[in-house]
C-alpha cells in the first residue's frame, strides 16, 4: 500500500475531512488548510484575511453528498452568478443554428456515393432542421417563416434551376454549371455560399415554400451568409479558396442593387483582394482539369465587370487595374460547357485596340463584353471624374482621351457587328435542340450591344460632354459639338431598340445594370423632347416612354432599378430647364448648384441606386407631376389603364418550363412594349414638362405605329434619324 493510501486511511479514522479548495493563504504558504468559512483556522490564527479564489457550490460539496463548511446554494453571490450566466447563454442561443454551417465551414463535409436527389436529401438531414419537410405534401407544412437555416434539398434544387436560368451570364459567371451542380450533391459547397446563391436566386422564385416571403428570405439568407464569412474567418484564412470569391461577389451584387453603396464597396474590394491574393488574374495551373482553369478565367473576369459598373460613379475609381489583368479572355460557352481548352488573346493585346499584337481568333461574346466594359470603364473615368485643377486636352485633339476611346470603339464594332440585327444575331447557334433560346448564350450578345451604345451615350452626353468642352481654353468647333450631340442621341435611340429587339425575340432583359444603362439613354430622350426639331422630338418622346416601361419591368426584381426609374421621371419633368444643352453652340454654364446637383445625379449609378440619395428624393415633389412620381402605363396599381387589353404585363422574363420555380407570366404578355391609345396619350400629354399644347401629340393609327389583332399600338423605333451604324 502506498503512503498517500495510508494516509488516507489514517485521517478516515481519525474524522478528519479533506477540503475540496484551500483558501489563498495556504495555498501560497503550502500548508493544510482546514476550509472553514469565512475564515480558516490558519487565517484566523495569523489574523489575516482568508480568501477564497472562487466560491461555488462544488466547493463546499463532498463526494458523498454531504455540505460542508457554512455557505451553502443559497448564497447570494453564488446566485447572482448562476443568473448572469444563463443570461449570456441565452444571447448566444441563436447561434444553435449555425452549428451545422460552422461545422462545414470547419471542413466536415459530408458525401454520397450516387448523385441523386435521394441521396441529397440524406446529406441534408445532417445540415438543415428541414430536412424532412418535403416528405408531405400539404402546402400548409412546407411554408417557412423564418430563414436562418438551409431549405430542404427540394427547394434547394429548385433555386439552383432558377439561378442558372435566370443569373447566370445574366451577365456574371461564377460557376460552372455541371461541376456546381455536381458539387452541390457532394455537399462541397461551405454553407456560406449556400447562403448567398439561394439569396441571389430569392428575386426569381416563386416556390411556395417560402410562403411569397421571398424578400425576408434574400435578406436573411445574404445576412447568414456574411456572418459565417466572417465569423469562420474563411476570408482571411490562408487557405481560402474561390467558394469565398464567389459567395462575396454574390453578396456585393445584392448589396449594391438594394441601394447599400458602402456595403457593396466594401464586398467589392474584398472579393478582388481575395481573387487577387489567390492569383486569379494570372493564367491558372496548366495541370488543372480544363473546366477549372476556365472557371477561374470567368470568375475573375465577373468580378472585373461588377468592379466597373459599381466605378460608374463620381469618386468610386476602379480596384482593378487593367494592366494586372495577365489571365486570357473568357472563351466560347460551349467550349466552356464541354470543358474544351482553346487559348485566347488577353485584355492587354485586345483592350486598347493599338496593339501591334494581332488577334489570333475573334473573341468569344463573353469576351466582347470584358472589352466593352473596359472601354466603359474609361468612359466613366473621364466623362464622370471632372476633376479640377488637371490639364486636359480638348476632346477635339487628336490626341484626347476623347478622341483615343472613339477609335476603340470603332475598332470593337467590327467583332460586335452592331449593324446585324439582335434577332438575328439570337438565331446564330443560341437556340437549343428544343427550338427554345437558351438565356444562358444569349446573355452575354445583348449585353455588349447594349455597352457598345452605353459607352457612346456617356462619351456624348449632352450634359456631359458640355462640361468637358468648357473645362478647356481651347475654341469648340460648332460643328464637332453639332456632330458629337447627334451621335450620342443616335446611340441613345439604338439603346432602346436593341431593348426592343430583345423582348421581341424572346432574350431575357433583367439584370440590374441595365437599369443605369436605361437611364443614360432616358436622360437625353428627356432633354430632345424639347429639340426644336418636331420629328426628333417626337421620336425621343416614344423613346423616353420604351425607356422608362423597361425600367418599371426590371424594377419587379431590383429595388435600385425603381429608384432610376423615379428618378428619370422625376428628371423628366425638370428637363425643360436644361434644352440649352442641345445647342451646338459652346456656351457657358449658366446653371446653380442645385440645377447642377440634378444634372450630376442624374448620370451616378451610385448615387441613383442609393434610396437616400437618388433624385427622386432630392427634388421637391411640388414641383414634380404627378406622372413624374411613378405613373407609366405599365406600372401596376396606377390609374393609367388599358381599356381593351387591361393589364399589360410586359415582363422581361420569357416564358420557360426550366423549372416550376420560374416566375409565372401573364398570358396576355405580347412581345415588344404594347401601349394603347387610351393610355399613351395621358401618360405623355398630362406631364407639367410641356408649357403648351403640342399638335403633333396625337397618336392615332399613323405610318409609325402600327396595330396589333388585338387592339394595341406598337411603337417600332422610326429609322428618320436612328440609323443603324455599319
Amino acid at each position: 500500500m502506498s503512503e498517500d493510501s495510508k494516509d488516507a486511511d489514517t485521517e478516515r479514522s481519525r474524522g478528519i475531512k479533506r477540503v475540496r479548495q484551500a483558501c489563498s493563504n495556504c495555498r501560497r504558504k503550502k500548508v493544510r488548510c482546514s476550509g472553514e468559512r469565512p475564515s480558516c483556522s490558519f487565517c484566523t490564527r495569523l489574523d489575516q484575511e482568508c480568501h477564497y479564489l472562487r466560491e461555488n457550490v462544488w466547493d463546499d460539496w463532498d463526494p458523498v453528498g454531504q455540505v460542508v463548511g457554512s455557505s451553502s446554494v443559497t448564497d447570494e453571490n453564488l446566485i447572482a452568478r448562476v443568473t448572469s450566466l444563463e443570461a449570456k447563454l441565452t444571447e448566444l442561443s441563436h447561434l444553435n443554428a449555425f452549428i451545422p454551417a460552422l461545422t462545414n465551414a470547419l471542413g466536415q463535409r459530408s458525401s454520397i456515393e450516387q448523385p441523386s436527389l435521394a441521396g441529397l436529401n440524406d446529406l441534408w438531414n445532417e445540415r438543415s432542421p428541414h430536412a424532412h419537410s418535403n416528405e408531405t405534401t400539404s402546402p400548409k407544412r412546407t411554408l417557412q417563416s423564418s430563414f436562418q437555416e438551409l431549405p430542404p434539398a427540394s427547394v434547394l434544387e429548385g433555386a439552383c434551376n432558377t439561378f442558372f436560368h435566370y443569373c447566370h451570364n445574366q451577365p456574371y459567371t461564377f460557376f460552372h454549371e455541371g461541376n456546381s451542380r455536381q458539387r452541390l450533391l457532394n455537399g462541397a459547397w461551405p454553407s456560406y455560399l449556400l447562403f448567398a446563391f439561394l439569396a441571389s436566386a430569392m428575386r426569381y422564385s416563386t416556390d411556395p415554400w417560402f410562403d411569397g416571403k421571398h424578400a425576408a428570405a434574400l435578406e436573411e439568407y445574404a445576412s447568414n451568409s456574411w456572418k459565417l464569412i466572417v465569423t469562420s474567418g474563411c476570408a482571411v484564412e490562408e487557405g481560402a479558396d474561390t467558394a469565398v470569391v464567389q459567395a462575396i461577389s454574390l453578396l456585393a451584387i445584392i448589396d449594391s442593387a438594394a441601394g447599400r453603396r458602402r456595403a457593396a464597396w466594401v464586398k467589392i474590394g474584398l472579393a478582388v483582394r481575395i481573387s487577387q491574393d489567390l492569383h486569379l488574374m494570372m493564367e491558372p495551373d496548366v495541370n488543372l482539369p480544363p473546366i477549372e482553369q476556365e472557371e477561374r478565367r470567368r470568375l475573375f473576369w465577373s468580378i472585373y465587370l461588377l468592379d466597373r459598373f459599381v466605378s460608374c460613379s463620381k469618386q468610386r475609381p476602379p480596384a482593378i487595374l487593367d494592366a494586372d489583368c495577365q489571365v486570357q479572355l473568357p472563351g466560347d460557352e460551349a467550349d466552356f460547357r464541354q470543358g474544351i481548352y482553346k487559348k485566347t488573346d488577353t485584355l492587354t493585346i485586345l483592350g486598347t485596340g493599338a496593339s501591334s499584337a494581332h488577334s489570333s481568333c475573334k473573341p468569344s461574346q463573353f469576351a466582347l463584353l470584358v472589352l466593352m466594359v473596359c472601354v466603359l470603364g474609361r468612359c466613366a473615368r473621364y466623362m464622370l471624374d471632372n476633376r479640377e485643377g488637371t490639364e486636359e486636352r480638348a476632346p477635339f485633339n487628336p490626341s484626347s482621351e476623347y478622341v483615343t476611346i472613339s477609335s476603340v470603339l470603332l475598332y470593337y464594332e467590327s467583332f460586335i457587328d452592331s449593324g446585324n440585327p439582335v434577332d438575328q444575331a439570337v438565331r446564330q447557334g443560341t437556340h437549343k435542340q428544343d427550338l427554345q433560346i437558351d438565356q444562358q448564350m444569349v446573355g452575354h450578345v445583348i449585353f455588349t450591344r447594349v455597352l457598345f451604345h452605353l459607352c457612346h451615350c456617356i462619351l456624348n452626353h449632352p450634359f456631359l460632354l458640355r462640361q468637358r468642352v468648357i473645362s478647356t481654353p481651347a475654341k469648340t468647333p460648332t460643328t464637332w459639338l453639332a456632330r458629337s450631340l447627334e451621335t450620342g442621341v443616335e446611340h441613345a435611340g439604338l439603346l432602346t431598340k436593341v431593348f426592343l429587339d430583345a423582348k421581341n425575340s424572346g432574350c431575357m432583359v433583367a439584370g440590374s445594370f441595365y437599369g443605369y444603362c436605361l437611364l443614360i439613354s432616358g436622360t437625353i430622350h428627356a432633354l430632345y423632347t424639347h429639340s426644336q426639331d418636331s420629328e426628333l422630338q417626337q421620336e425621343s418622346l416614344e423613346n423616353l416612354v420604351c425607356d422608362l416601361g423597361y425600367l418599371d419591368d426590371i424594377a419587379k426584381y431590383w429595388k435600385n432599378t425603381t429608384l432610376i426609374a423615379s428618378g428619370l421621371r422625376t428628371f423628366w419633368s425638370h428637363s425643360a430647364k436644361f434644352s440649352v444643352l442641345l445647342s451646338s453652340k459652346p456656351l457657358l454654364s449658366s446653371f446653380g448648384d442645385s440645377e447642377l446637383d440634378i444634372l450630376w445625379t442624374s448620370v451616378d449609378y451610385g448615387v441613383m441606386s442609393d434610396p437616400d440619395k437618388s433624385l427622386s428624393q432630392s427634388v421637391a415633389a411640388s414641383t414634380s407631376s404627378p406622372l413624374a412620381w411613378g405613373m407609366s402605363p405599365w406600372k401596376e396599381g396606377n390609374d393609367v389603364g388599358d381599356p381593351i387589353t387591361g393589364t399589360d404585363n410586359c415582363h422581361f422574363l420569357p416564358e420557360s418550363t426550366v423549372s416550376e420555380n420560374a416566375p409565372s407570366h401573364s398570358s396576355t404578355q405580347t412581345l415588344g412594349h404594347a401601349m394603347s391609345i387610351s393610355s399613351t396619350q395621358p401618360f405623355l400629354q398630362l406631364n407639367t414638362i410641356f408649357q403648351s399644347p403640342h399638335a403633333y401629340m396625337d397618336f392615332g393609327i399613323s405610318e409609325q405605329s402600327s396595330l396589333s389583332p388585338n387592339g394595341v399600338q406598337t411603337f417600332p423605333h422610326t429609322s428618320t434619324r436612328t440609323q443603324s451604324l455599319k
